[in-house]
């Protein structure tokens, strides 16, 4: 086990990348301004106390991909 989790599971575990605030803005090219729009937009992110948070790369790619938009040009109307 690691850390309570069974060794079934520990590869989707270890798998799982947590990013820090600076770390999401340079993989993304955002501004810090930007990523907490985002976040008040709702993207989620994981709470480590008052102040810092980390965020699961996949679930913000996740959560961006469901906001995407396709211009009314480029559908052909």
């Amino acid at each position: 086990m690691v850390r309570g989790i069974p060794a079934d599971n520990r590869v989707e575990v270890l798998a799982i990348r947590f990013m820090t605030t600076e770390q999401l803005c340079a993989e993304l090219s955002v501004s810090r301004p930007t990523l907490w729009h985002w976040r008040n937009s709702g993207m989620p992110y994981v709470p480590l106390g008052t102040r810092a948070v980390r965020y699961n790369l996949h679930d913000v790619l996740g959560w961006l991909e469901n906001r995407k938009m396709v211009s009314k040009a480029s559908q052909g109307l």
